[in-house]
């Protein structure tokens, strides 16, 4: 197999419930990978890649979208981080107006239960409730989580349409007690290292890490702010105190006191009190073209100068790229929003010819929070979530991408305060890239070799049947780590098959792979099938690990 290997994933214990069964307090970690890909029963963490747009386009689906797993056997859904739910949202495969690529058959489900409980629809959206096992990379999953399986979505739907559902993972929000929520209840039950979220939402490097904070996601200091209730709305705790609007002048932009601001990842704009206090002024957004903007009679949208235009600007006129500068302060910090996530493409905009949208819209809804912060904010900072548990609230963090063009005095940016409960609630047990490994002993088969010596597969906190692990040291270190970009799905390959002894004694079915996609069979299991996708570069054959 050669250096093919380091594309290779591991999927272990496909067969959950057999897995367990025999040997339910045995852990394998995967080394070296680039996330701390963690494959445990035990505590665990994940990260994961995100699907967004290279640009913002106007009148497009520019959501954020991560590989999520339902049922058994597994179906793939690819849902949009949906930062204002605490949910996962599905559409039925047999929903006529749902838009998407992947949907979700509760009937190819052996895990599938249907408590015949409605969801609380309308004439334009319905559908019931379902629950079912829920799991990310094949690293952690969770039994009977709740789903709302939207089997009704009609043309006439006036709300947001998203593709495929919705990833919704906030906690505290007033729900009957009876909805298992997926991230929480990997965390209560003991699965996950930490009750955090981080992601990064730009095109560099768009990321989702649940169970720890990545230090390799973010650069600066994480500037924690608390949750507050949306009091004047749906009671969401995704609110949080915000300074204000910072312009070209280093002044903000009056907007007035007591801020509030909300996050919305499923907006492609940001929405503040009123668009032409800001974009009114050049002192605000920086000098336009020509000192030209365009406003759209019926919608108050704005556009500015973007591009040659003939017809508008005239003959031999050039119009230089436009930069505007919109500045979010939190707590003291001072998080810049990229112009080109705000501008709109030209390429990309549906506004005059000569002009492109500038997406800072004015709020609609009265009443707070005062600021919604969409995509352009989220493509251009770090954030983290921390989940409510026990006496600590939940909390946003805010830091900058890693990687990102940012200036060593952004970074340096130092938070106005801390949260009162900072040492309780936001002291986290850190990531490890290089967790401790077992090395085999000879004709022992305490370690498992997965083709290339680069990738070792270790139990860690092994059952009564796991073989020894008393003699521990380093493994051979990767070329480079595994991204999940590295496993580019397509057609299968076949399953590892001739486990080792202990590990048909233990009921630790092992596999090559990615992610799921076309089904396979699984060794020792008769009648259970697997998708597999990623590993269209094997040889077809049966491959088998040795000792």
């Amino acid at each position: 197999m050669g250096s093919t290997c380091r594309f290779i994933t591991v999927l272990l214990v496909a067969a959950i419930d057999f897995a367990r069964a025999a040997s339910p307090s045995a852990s394998y970690f995967l080394s070296p990978f680039q996330s701390s890909l963690t494959i445990s029963w035990g505590v665990a963490w994940v990260s994961l890649n995100v699907s967004v747009p290279s640009v913002l386009a106007d009148g497009d689906y520019p959501f954020s979208y991560v590989d999520v797993l339902v049922g058994t056997p597994p179906q793939l859904l690819s849902l949009p981080i949906d930062m204002q739910a605490d949910i996962i949202t599905a559409y039925w495969d047999g929903c006529p107006f749902c838009p998407g690529t992947t949907f979700y058959n509760p009937i190819q489900s052996l895990s599938a239960k249907d408590p015949s409980k409605p969801l609380n629809g309308t004439a334009q959206i319905g559908g019931n409730w379902m629950s079912d096992t829920i799991g990310l990379n094949g690293v952690v999953q969770a039994d009977d989580i709740s789903i709302a399986m939207i089997k009704l979505l009609s043309t006439q739907y006036p709300g947001t349409r998203p593709l495929n559902g919705g990833f919704g993972f906030l906690d505290g929000l007033p729900r009957n007690v009876s909805v298992r929520k997926f991230i929480p209840d990997l965390y209560a039950s003991g699965k996950l290292l930490n009750p955090v979220v981080g992601m990064r939402l730009d095109p560099l490097n768009p990321r989702l890490s649940i169970g720890v904070l990545d230090p390799n996601d973010y650069n600066g200091e994480i500037n924690w702010v608390q949750l507050e209730p949306n009091v004047f709305g749906d009671n969401l705790y995704n609110q949080f105190k915000v300074d204000g609007i910072v312009g070209r002048n280093g002044s903000l932009v009056p907007y007035g006191d007591n801020l509030l601001g909300g996050i919305n990842s499923m907006a492609a704009g940001i929405v503040v009190p009123d668009n032409f206090t800001w974009s009114g002024k050049e002192n605000f957004t920086g000098p336009l073209f020509n000192h030209t903007m365009n406003i759209d009679p019926g919608s108050g949208l704005v556009s500015i100068p973007c591009n040659d235009s003939k017809v508008v600007w005239g003959e031999g006129v050039h119009v230089p790229p436009p930069y505007v500068d919109f500045t979010v302060q939190i707590n003291g910090v001072k998080y810049m929003v990229d112009s080109h996530e705000i501008v709109r493409d030209p390429n990309v905009s549906l506004f005059p010819e000569g002009f492109c949208n500038l997406d800072v819209v004015t709020n609609t809804v009265k009443g707070k929070p005062d600021f919604w912060l969409g995509l352009p904010f989220l493509r251009s900072v770090y954030l983290a979530y921390r989940l409510p548990t026990g006496d600590c609230p939940g909390y946003y963090g805010f830091a900058f991408p890693r990687g990102a063009n940012r200036t060593e005095e952004q970074i340096s940016q130092k938070p106005t305060s801390t949260p009162a409960q900072m040492s309780q609630c936001l002291r986290f047990t850190a990531p490890t890239s290089t967790p401790t490994l077992v090395a085999p002993k000879k004709d022992e088969g305490t370690l498992e070799r997965i083709g290339n010596p680069e990738f070792w597969l270790a139990p860690i906190n092994p059952g009564p049947t796991a073989p020894n692990l008393s003699e521990r040291s380093t493994a051979p270190p990767a070329t480079r780590p595994i991204t999940t970009q590295d496993l580019a799905c397509g057609a299968g390959s076949q399953l590892i098959s001739d486990m080792p002894e202990h590990h048909q004694k233990s009921g630790a079915a092992i596999f090559l792979g990615c992610q799921y996609a076309l089904l396979y069979d699984v060794y020792g299991r008769d009648g259970l099938q697997v998708p597999l996708k990623g590993v269209e570069f094997l040889k077809k054959g049966v491959w088998n690990i040795t000792a």
